[in-house]
């Protein structure tokens, strides 16, 4: 026989409270959902940002592969140049006269000799750092001679300004000459006549990069020459005579190069 609950009180049950039973239910439902997520998480994981992958120990980090080079390059490059070069010259022969092909007393009647044609060279050039030392040949074909010159190229370029370089450019140059003579009025004057001599030229310009082996260069050269004349002329009642002689003078150049870039 059992106590009767007092006056007024009210009997609560656990299985007949809707929020307690709710709250047996949304318990064991999270508490279920956390151990199947448990179960799906990846041993490992892998997370690639800015270029940079994290990954767990578990997971093979892929190597790094090498930037591919770009065929455009804004600095030129290469250890050895071949170039070739053409463009317009202008030769005055006599600017610092003092050509003796004839007689003394009769030297005033020496004309002005200035000649113009087209020009074209090569050259091979060793590059180290900005600075580069080779060879160049060039030859200029005048009228009615053609003048032939080989010698040493010192050259440097700043390299730091992208994209065009301004250069300049030392030569030290053998010249000779074929052909007819240098100064045509004594054609029929002088004969075995031989011509060759020296000089030094200064130049400036600039280069631009096409791709990663090739440029263009646009240059502006003067020179001073200096030809020795060897041969012999006719003197009335006499006959032949030998003679040595000479004149210097100056050349200007405009100066376009295709340059192909080997190495480096």
């Amino acid at each position: 026989m059992g106590m009767a609950p007092p006056a007024g009180a009210r009997c609560i049950s656990s299985e007949g409270d809707p929020m307690t039973r709710f709250a047996f239910v949304f318990g064991a439902f999270w508490i279920l959902t956390l151990g199947a997520g448990a179960q799906d998480l990846p041993g490992t994981f892998s997370v690639e940002q800015n270029g940079v992958t994290l990954a767990g120990e578990d997971t093979e980090v892929p190597a790094d592969t090498a930037e591919e080079s770009k065929v455009y390059e804004k600095r030129v490059g290469g250890l050895v140049w071949l170039e070739a070069t053409a463009g317009p010259s202008r030769f005055d022969v006599t600017r610092f006269r003092s050509l003796d092909i004839i007689p003394s007393q009769v030297q005033s009647l020496i004309p002005s000799v200035v000649v113009s044609g087209p020009e074209f060279g090569a050259a091979l050039r060793f590059r180290a750092g900005s600075s580069t030392i080779g060879a160049r040949f060039k030859r200029a074909n005048y009228d009615p001679f053609d003048l032939t010159s080989i010698g040493l190229d010192l050259g440097f370029m700043i390299r730091a300004v992208p994209y065009v370089h301004p250069s300049i450019r030392v030569g030290f140059n053998y010249y000779t000459t074929t052909g007819g003579l240098v100064v045509p009025e004594f054609q029929g004057a002088v004969s075995n006549v031989r011509s060759h001599g020296g000089g030094a030229s200064i130049g400036a310009g600039l280069r631009i990069p096409i791709v990663k082996w090739v440029s263009i260069a646009a240059d502006f050269d003067y020179s001073i020459i200096g030809l020795v004349f060897q041969g012999s002329y006719n003197v009335p009642g006499i006959g032949g005579v030998g003679f040595t002689a000479g004149t210097a003078g100056t050349a200007i150049a405009g100066t376009f190069a295709l340059t192909v870039h080997l190495g480096g």
